[in-house]
């Protein structure tokens, strides 16, 4: 949950359907860099939970969560169902992590309601980025080119004083 967006914000919205009380685990900042490298995740764990907890579809976080929902987990925190979605950002197979739920039946994928990802936020900010540089660009440009014709390299304006 990097980066929460509107995609989770859905995920989380169908997964709500199928319970009254739902727990989202939030791996810690070392094992998602482990698992997905690049610098991430952008958000540390604290910023993500809290992101997680302001979604109305949510009850509960496991911070720190495990990579794997073992059976221990399971009997501790009462869970009666394991969801995840089709889309992720994380790069990692999924039967590591979900092998037990998986065994004993308790595993549902839900079709994720929208594909977006944060490589999508990512290339949004990019794209920004760099129209944002070109218009700084034009801008310092026009700015030259008027102060150019203005003050002439000689010194003087249009009217020639000094």
């Amino acid at each position: 949950f990097d980066m929460f967006h509107c995609g989770h914000v859905r995920f989380l919205e169908e997964t709500a359907k199928r319970g009254d009380y739902i727990i989202v685990g939030i791996h810690g900042d070392s094992l998602v860099n482990k698992r997905r490298g690049s610098n991430l995740p952008l958000m540390n764990l604290h910023e993500r939970v809290l992101s997680v907890l302001g979604c109305k579809y949510v009850n509960d976080v496991l911070i720190d969560a495990p990579l794997a929902i073992t059976q221990e987990m399971i009997a501790s925190l009462k869970i009666s169902e394991v969801v995840h979605g089709t889309e992720s950002d994380d790069i990692g197979a999924i039967d590591e992590r979900y092998k037990y739920p998986r065994e004993v039946g308790m595993l549902t994928a839900i079709k994720s309601p929208i594909d977006f990802k944060l490589v999508n936020i990512l290339s949004r900010i990019q794209k920004k980025q760099a129209e944002l540089q070109s218009k700084i660009e034009r801008k310092k440009k026009a700015e030259r080119e008027w102060f150019n014709n203005k003050y002439d390299q000689n010194g003087g304006g249009k009217n020639g004083s000094k």
